[in-house]
């Protein structure tokens, strides 16, 4: 059971989501955000983090399941992300992992929904990636910090 919660008026869920480069910090894997259906948008693979499950087991399961391999992670971040015009607020704890294993491969959907791809990390500006502060963590290349960062254009449709 996901860590999350719903009212009439708020909804609320806590996240694991991971910025997984090739090992020439070249690629990086995002995935389609389809909470904006006005455009496309990109964020972070990951999920819910489940009821007693741990932030860094979560983003295992999570990419494993998303990508289809298995790598080692780092906690960089928390973000606090919101939709304040329908009372939306996530946590969302931000890990780094790197890998060759997602050069040249296929990321076969189960729902026939292209949920993931591999764009170049010196084009990433050319896309709408949200949070908006992950284009920048993106672009880093150490990652010794943690940071933290409270967002309010988290699933914000572009008028």
């Amino acid at each position: 059971m996901d860590i999350k919660f719903d009212t009439d008026t708020f909804r609320f869920n806590v996240r694991s989501s991971c910025i997984v480069k090739d090992l020439k910090h070249k690629y990086v894997v995002l995935t389609d955000m389809r909470a904006i259906r006005d455009h496309e948008a990109l964020m972070l693979p990951g999920g819910r983090i489940e009821i007693m499950e741990s932030s860094d087991k979560a983003v295992a399961r999570e990419i494993e399941e998303e990508l289809g391999i298995k790598a080692n992670y780092k906690l960089i971040g928390i973000q606090e992300n919101y939709n304040v015009p329908i009372n939306f607020h996530m946590v969302e704890f931000v890990y780094y992992a790197e890998t060759d294993d997602i050069l040249g491969k296929s990321f076969n959907p189960k729902d026939n929904w292209e949920k993931c791809k591999l764009i170049e990390i010196d084009k990433n500006d050319e896309y709408d990636i949200r949070p908006y502060p992950v284009k920048d963590l993106i672009k880093m290349e150490n990652y010794n910090n943690v940071y933290h960062s409270i967002n309010y254009d988290w699933a914000n449709e572009i008028s």
